[in-house]
């Protein structure tokens, strides 16, 4: 399978976090980290990494992001690249 990391811009509110958690249920998960926006109270940046069975799940992934955020960016992943210590589904803010 092939491995993904997806960045998303997110408004810091639970709505945006519940429509995320949607998206990703559906999903094999490895790692989340949402971090404060630097300059901005009112936003959250979101690193995933996922894996998809099919790349063609990629264009799903990414069109059901793009209704939670404009700002989506992918790029390819690697299982060396996950951090031992980020929290799978935890949406909560990391200080």
């Amino acid at each position: 399978m092939a491995m993904w990391r997806i960045r998303i811009n997110l408004s810091d509110d639970p709505r945006s976090r519940e429509r995320l958690t949607e998206v990703l249920a559906r999903q094999q998960v490895s790692a989340i980290r949402l971090t404060p926006r630097a300059g901005t109270e009112a936003e959250l940046s979101g690193d995933v990494v996922l894996e998809l069975p099919r790349d063609d799940e990629l264009g799903d992934m990414l069109a059901a992001l793009h209704t939670i955020s404009p700002q989506v960016f992918v790029s390819r992943a690697s299982h060396d690249e996950l951090e031992p210590d980020a929290a799978v589904g935890a949406l909560a803010p990391v200080d």
